[in-house]
């Protein structure tokens, strides 16, 4: 069994690998959204609703979300899950399309993780930059628990939008963590569980800080000093 979820989460990682490269847009100089729609293939509806933008209004080097990444959700049994199209670089200045594979996502993965933690990695690196935003959970600015919270919705994962320490008690502490999981730190600024991000392996995680999403060691003297544990949701 532990076979088949390590094969499974390799074949998980390459088809990310490769649909990743056009999730996220850079905006440039002279650049509308009806243009980056049109460059992508999308409509500038998606665009809106994939970055939760109310107006039109775009920034140089802002990044948006130019292509859904893929749903990918536990359930109660192994069941097939159709990736999205993967959209290849543009060659002579046309889109090309490859149909996307079809995948069996397990079920309730335990100690080797969630078959989508390769996803939300990947994401949250290319996501380093975007400044920090009190309560916010677009591309526009994220707060650590808001960022937290857009890398699981596009992910697939239904959660509410909640603080640190409501996704604390909603979690379980994990003595063996993996690239995905959750780590937790206290009385940063408040009292309390006051601050989280993402396990990434090799003594780092990613989070949204007061400068803006960004890699950390674990053992920065701040953060060693606040780390209370690692967590994992628990999947419905």
């Amino acid at each position: 069994m532990r076979k088949k979820v390590l094969i499974i989460a390799f074949i998980l990682f390459f088809i990310t690998e490769t649909a990743s490269a056009s999730t996220l847009y850079e905006v440039k100089k002279g650049d509308s959204l009806t243009k980056i729609a049109k460059l992508h293939n999308v409509t500038v509806a998606d665009l809106r609703t994939w970055n939760k933008l109310t107006k039109d209004n775009i920034f140089i080097k802002q990044k948006l979300v130019v292509q859904k990444p893929a749903t990918v959700k536990g359930t109660t049994n192994t069941t097939p899950v159709k990736t999205a199209p993967v959209v290849t670089a543009p060659v002579k200045n046309e889109l090309v399309v490859s149909p996307a594979p079809v995948i069996t996502v397990p079920s309730n993965v335990s100690e080797e993780g969630y078959a989508y933690y390769p996803l939300i990695i990947d994401f949250a690196k290319r996501l380093e930059g975007i400044p920090y935003l009190y309560a916010g959970n677009t591309m526009a600015g994220f707060d650590c628990s808001g960022f937290i919270y857009f890398l699981h919705t596009q992910a697939g994962m239904k959660i509410e939008r909640k603080s640190s320490e409501s996704y604390y008690l909603e979690s379980i502490v994990v003595t063996n963590p993996i690239p995905g999981d959750l780590v937790f730190f206290q009385n940063t600024y408040k009292e309390g569980i006051s601050h989280m991000g993402i396990y990434l392996g090799d003594n780092q995680f990613v989070h949204a800080g007061s400068k803006g999403v960004e890699i950390t060691k674990l053992d920065n003297v701040y953060w060693k000093e606040h780390f209370v544990s690692f967590n994992r949701f628990v999947q419905k």
